[in-house]
């Protein structure tokens, strides 16, 4: 009996196992100022699926520097009670938002508020920029933060507080159609519901809503303003334009952290904070009862007509960029990460530099160090991230993967992508003797292996050079997300799983926040816990 009351004892020792939750709807609320500065609320709901719920990871703000408002957080749970929220920095850009005091939701739902400063201009998401016919307009190119955990997300919506007042009894969506004020390029209109507001002190308020989102959905979007809204100068590298009809759009490149912020982020960023509480506070309390069942918020009574578009194009019809390498070229024709990486790792192999001493987890040894200067710039990253220890780490393919998109960004920004693609099929099909093309991506290793200045080990037709595609610890498939010119997502993930149901079932300890940190993507939010 002892025995049992002292194992009864330890079990009551042990911390409760961490809940689950899933996002029910996120939306993201921007108060955007003339300088570029903002603060950004975010308003998270979720349900409790499993144990009890305590919070969650936030992250994937990519290039924005944030200023927590940790002390104004909070959340409200199904039956409108209020809870402290504690913020935590954690590794990679990250924060740790959980119901503070150690509490706990076990059913309903949990509605979390918070809110950040920032100045979307120093990061390159809003700066100015000329239509083709000399028109001034400033661009906002911006994602809020994709969601995991969210497959069953009713909906993702953004709105953006512009500094343009609106005049008084003024329509505001014939107010902006009569006078073009906000153009939009085609994939928002195809991917959002679209609405124009009197917003807070009058202000033109734009809304970009979409129905059941799907987990990790990127709620990119890109429009143009009248330039005399803001007083935002240039940064240096080229900027965002506007695009053909129908064509997708070309996002920001070569972008500065020069600006200086320390202003901002102090006297600036609580005269911005101490505004924005007073004017949204109400607006949180309603949203919260909307989504009670209330009738103060109905997404499907609003106008979604989409506005008319005036979209015009700097690049060049039927440029091409002939000076992609053969690894960039990969890429550019849409060749997966792992497939490349594969075909990087059998040539080295074939050359005698590398050997294969275990395939799960792949783990390589140096038989031999080749000339690194007859290399290219990524077979040199990829041999030295290789040589040190013998494996892959997220850090080395992240860093493998930026790399690439930053010199393909800055060749080929302005080329037309269907004219660049077939000139590389060509050259791939030129460089593959006629016997051995097979119309697959195997053409692609053929020309990289046959044109290579320092590679002389001629292909074996039976040797597979993608056999090491599925060793590969890369979650993404694919380095590019759309077409070339769009945003090219580093979205990398090495997370086992083994190691991430190990996370979230361990107890909310220093373990669970070093391995969580290992684990999961910091590209996207979530992690229950």
């Amino acid at each position: 009996m002892m025995h049992v009351l002292a194992l009864l004892g330890a079990l009551a020792l042990l911390p409760l196992p961490q809940g689950t939750g899933e996002v029910r709807f996120v939306e993201t609320n921007v108060d955007l100022r003339q300088d570029g500065s903002a603060v950004v609320q975010y308003v998270v709901q979720w349900t409790v699926r499993r144990g009890e719920f305590h919070g969650f990871y936030f992250g994937g703000n990519d290039r924005l520097r944030i200023r927590m408002a940790a002390d104004q957080a909070y959340a409200l749970d199904s039956d409108n009670r209020r809870y402290d929220v504690s913020i935590t920095p954690v590794s990679g850009g990250r924060w740790d938002i959980i119901l503070a005091g150690g509490q706990g939701v076990r059913s309903g739902t949990v509605t979390f508020f918070y809110t950040f400063a920032t100045d979307f201009a120093d990061a390159g998401y809003v700066g100015p920029t000329t239509s083709p016919e000399g028109r001034a307009l400033t661009f906002f190119n911006w994602s809020p933060t994709q969601w995991d955990e969210a497959r069953n997300q009713e909906h993702y919506t953004l709105t953006v507080l512009t500094p343009h007042v609106l005049p008084a009894g003024v329509d505001p969506r014939g107010y902006v159609e009569d006078g073009q004020l906000v153009l939009t390029e085609r994939f928002v209109n195809d991917k959002f519901r679209i609405d124009y507001q009197r917003g807070e002190a009058d202000r033109l308020r734009l809304v970009f809503h979409r129905d059941r989102p799907g987990n990790r959905y990127d709620m990119r979007t890109q429009f143009y303003l009248p330039a005399e809204w803001f007083t935002v100068t240039a940064a240096p590298g080229p900027e965002a334009r506007l695009t053909t009809p129908g064509a997708e759009p070309r996002t920001l490149t070569g972008l500065s952290h020069q600006r200086q912020t320390q202003l901002f982020f102090g006297l600036g960023t609580a005269a911005l904070l101490v505004a924005f509480f007073v004017v949204i506070g109400g607006k949180q309390r309603s949203m919260v009862a909307a989504h009670q069942g209330l009738d103060e918020i109905r997404w499907d009574r609003l106008d979604w007509t989409p506005p008319k578009l005036m979209l015009s194009s700097f690049r060049k019809p039927g440029k091409v960029c002939k000076d992609l390498t053969t690894l960039e070229a990969a890429f550019y024709l849409g060749l997966p990460f792992k497939r490349i990486l594969s075909s990087m790792l059998d040539a080295m192999v074939a050359e005698g530099f590398l050997e294969i001493a275990s395939r799960n987890p792949l783990r390589v040894r140096v038989r031999q160090k080749p000339d690194t200067g007859q290399l290219d710039e990524y077979e040199r990253l990829f041999f030295a991230a290789l040589a040190d220890d013998g494996e892959l780490s997220q850090e080395e393919l992240e860093t493998f993967m930026n790399q690439a998109v930053e010199k393909i960004r800055a060749k080929a920004w302005d080329c037309d992508v269907e004219a660049t693609k077939e000139h590389y099929r060509k050259l791939v099909m030129q460089g593959t003797p006629k016997e051995q093309q097979t119309g697959t991506d195997r053409d692609w290793y053929w020309w990289y292996r046959g044109s290579h200045p320092y590679y002389m080990q001629p292909w074996q037709r039976n040797r597979d050079p993608f056999v090491h595609e599925a060793d590969m610890p890369v979650a993404a498939d694919h380095l590019v997300s759309g077409p070339i010119d769009t945003d090219l997502v580093t979205n990398l993930n090495v997370c086992h799983d083994a190691c991430h149901s190990a996370c979230h079932s361990a107890c909310h300890s220093a373990c669970h926040s070093a391995c969580h940190s290992a684990c999961h993507s910091a590209c996207v939010s979530g992690g229950s816990h």
